[in-house]
């Protein structure tokens, strides 16, 4: 049967190595704000199980309050780590506010005949507060991003402010015993092994998200435009394969007119803000089922599944209508866009998607010719020898599926 000094020690253990990972993780990666956070709280769990230590040199009082208000600041840290991971707002006070409040009720129990039980069952009740908030905060995530592991994160520290809960009463209505300096109690040994459980899963859930977010990350530099956060060429073409051939899907390839003009007047900053602010005009203006993206310089491409000719042709006329009525900013310049779109909606028979886009392609240069800023309807089907000198004609195989071969 485990006694309370073999579970601290396990304790002091594994908290030790906790602190030492985590302190390499910052070392490594000293710009990361939310490793730091986590590391300080695997200090201060440390330095104030140290504490607990020393009482037979320090007095018992000042150990209780220091040990009291680092564990408690502990969990407030790693709250504040999971605000920075997210990106949500906060103040570095918050990772302490709750412990000095507990600190406050430790000295105002200190009128009673014996303050003990109470200044431990604040501490608890002070862990589990932050924990609950932490928890909070991780549901809550951060707002666009879906990370496979965060709600499950969420419910281990749920849990864990939910022990912590339930143990703060223990001390009152179970008061530790001690012997000499070792304490003496059955509910203290087995809820101590119950934290140093969620403790462990609290850090390592830490480490899971930062993994998945890190494979987040690379997942969209393949697959997205750095620029615009469009899906990038490849992805677009890969999507729109599967969507070309469902009858009913509007196919659209559009241009920013006269783009090199904006670059040669506003400079490349100027032109890599108003290719952003057209990609975020046109995204809120899209259906949410619709893709849209960058196929390279100044042009883009839009799938609309389920649409006729009708609909799908007034999406894209309110699409170039915004872009062409707003202002686009850039430092102290104002300026106007237009764009010149060619779309075409696919039906039986089926064709590849290189057929689809041709044809759109072939809207999109009458759009051009008839005086730019319009969105040209193209029904009728290419010649065979047209198709191939058309200006999507370079074959693009598709590095996502072995099948699709693609004109660029």
């Amino acid at each position: 049967m485990l006694d309370v000094v073999t579970v601290l020690t396990y304790n002091a253990v594994i908290n030790l190595a906790v602190l030492v990972v985590a302190t390499i993780a910052w070392a490594r990666n000293p710009q990361q704000k939310d490793i730091a956070f986590w590391a300080l709280a695997a200090w201060f769990m440390v330095v104030g199980t140290i504490c607990s230590s020393l009482t037979e040199h320090v007095p018992y009082n000042i150990m209780a309050y220091i040990g009291g208000v680092l564990y408690v600041a502990r969990t407030g840290l790693i709250r504040l780590g999971f605000k920075e991971f997210f990106g949500q707002p906060y103040r570095h006070w918050q990772a302490f506010n709750i412990a000095i409040v507990v600190c406050i009720g430790m000295a105002l129990a200190e009128g009673l005949e014996d303050p003990t039980p109470i200044r431990v069952s604040l501490v608890y009740l002070g862990s589990a507060i932050n924990l609950a908030l932490g928890a909070q905060d991780l549901w809550r995530g951060k707002p666009g991003e879906t990370l496979p592991s965060g709600r499950l994160a969420a419910a281990v520290y749920a849990l864990y402010a939910l022990a912590s809960l339930v143990i703060a009463p223990l001390p009152i209505v179970y008061p530790i015993q001690f012997e000499g300096n070792t304490p003496i109690s059955e509910w203290l040994t087995y809820s101590s092994m119950l934290l140093l459980v969620f403790n462990l899963l609290a850090f390592l859930m830490a480490m899971v998200l930062k993994l998945e977010r890190s494979g987040e990350v690379q997942r969209q530099l393949a697959e997205r435009d750095h620029l615009t956060g469009l899906v990038n060429r490849r992805m677009f073409l890969h999507q729109a394969t599967r969507l070309a051939t469902q009858p009913g899907t509007a196919i659209a390839v559009l241009d920013l007119d006269h783009f090199k003009r904006i670059n040669d007047t506003y400079g490349h900053k100027g032109g890599d803000d108003a290719l952003m602010q057209f990609a975020e005009r046109a995204t809120r203006l899209l259906p949410p089922d619709a893709l849209f993206g960058r196929l390279g310089g100044e042009e883009f491409g839009i799938c609309l599944p389920r649409q006729d000719s009708v609909s799908a042709r007034s999406i894209l006329d309110a699409v170039r209508l915004a872009v062409s009525t707003e202002d686009i900013r850039s430092d102290h310049h104002r300026f106007r866009l237009t764009l010149s779109c060619g779309v075409v909606v696919t039906e039986a028979p089926a064709r590849s998607l290189d057929a689809w886009m041709a044809l759109a392609d072939t809207g999109l240069y009458e759009a051009k010719a008839q005086g730019r800023n319009r969105v040209v309807l193209q029904e009728q089907a290419l010649p065979k020898d047209e198709r191939l000198t058309a200006h999507l004609e370079a074959p693009v195989v598709d590095e996502l599926s072995n099948d699709a071969r693609l004109s660029a």
